[in-house]
């Protein structure tokens, strides 16, 4: 990728990152309205934990080139991030991942507790379905309710959920080569299909331009969590904001223990290329969905 497109890319994402977290900054008020402080003050930790804000900056690219204004499309984007936020927790509980240590600060059920990092966890999967049905007045009904759905069958049983499921049950992988790929595709690919996907259907997108974003999402999806895996055994717990090799060391199934990493690197630019092929005639070669497999691709953290 040229350097002046790099930059741009990087430059979209930062100021999509500022947005986002402006308007946690903004809502604070209301969203903490009626909740008893020592939740939301667990539930804001993690929220305003940092991280890259992907998921909001995709559906605000999506809603955009949908033609809806990213201001109006702000609350699915942070119901996005809060619902990314509360797997996050749920994933680093004792009962899961139990990892003390999340983006470079201590994981919310290493400073709160485990039962109130639950229930935490448990308010940010409600209130990420609340707060956009409550803030999308400006959108057409219809369209907000397909979003919602789309949003809502993400989180599910065939979504966030069943990835977890399969996610802690590595025995399977022993005898399923494509294990790790079903885990891929559900506990991470959903959420960032979903992010694109309710971002387009916002502004109405059509069947046919539905299934393109679906696609490129799909194989989006797919390439960041390789990269994942591979970051897990390359990077430092500074750049990763966690534990490194924390997947190899309690026997995780993730792609580089099932393929090794070189073949890993090869998959993860093989689904990249794929997702920019997805847009194309859909979005100009440098716009910024397109640019951006290829980006998160080549990132170290």
């Amino acid at each position: 990728m040229k350097e002046e497109l790099r930059a741009y890319v990087k430059g979209e994402l930062e100021r999509y990152r500022l947005a986002v977290e402006g308007y946690i900054i903004e809502t604070c008020e209301e969203r903490a309205a009626g909740v008893p402080a020592e939740l939301f003050e667990s539930m804001e930790y993690s929220l305003r934990a940092g991280g890259k804000r992907l998921r909001p900056a995709l559906c605000l690219a999506a809603a955009k080139r949908a033609g809806v204004d990213e201001e109006k499309a702000m609350p699915m984007a942070l119901g996005l991030e809060m619902l990314h936020t509360a797997t996050l927790i749920h994933d680093d509980l004792p009962c899961m991942d139990d990892d003390d240590m999340r983006r470079g600060k201590p994981s919310n059920h290493a400073k709160f507790g485990e039962t109130l990092a639950l229930l935490a966890g448990d308010a940010l999967f409600v209130q990420s379905l609340e707060f956009p049905m409550a803030k999308l007045k400006d959108i057409a009904p219809a369209n907000v309710l397909r979003a919602m759905h789309i949003f809502a069958k993400a989180i599910g049983p065939s979504g966030v959920c069943g990835g977890q499921v399969l996610d802690i049950d590595a025995a399977k992988a022993k005898d399923e080569p494509d294990y790790v790929r079903r885990i891929a595709k559900l506990k991470t690919g959903a959420l960032i299909q979903a992010a694109v996907l309710t971002g387009a259907a916002l502004g109405g997108a059509d069947e046919a331009s539905l299934s393109r974003y679906a696609d490129y999402a799909a194989h989006l999806g797919s390439a960041f969590q390789i990269v994942d895996d591979i970051l897990d055994v390359t990077s430092t717990a500074e750049e990763l904001g966690k534990t490194p090799g924390k997947d190899e060391r309690d026997g995780k199934v993730t792609h580089v223990t099932v393929y090794g990493l070189e073949r890993a690197r090869e998959m993860a630019a093989r689904e990249s290329e794929a997702a920019k092929a997805a847009l194309a005639g859909i979005l100009p070669e440098d716009d910024f969905l397109v640019l951006l497999p290829e980006y998160l691709v080549h990132r170290t953290k």
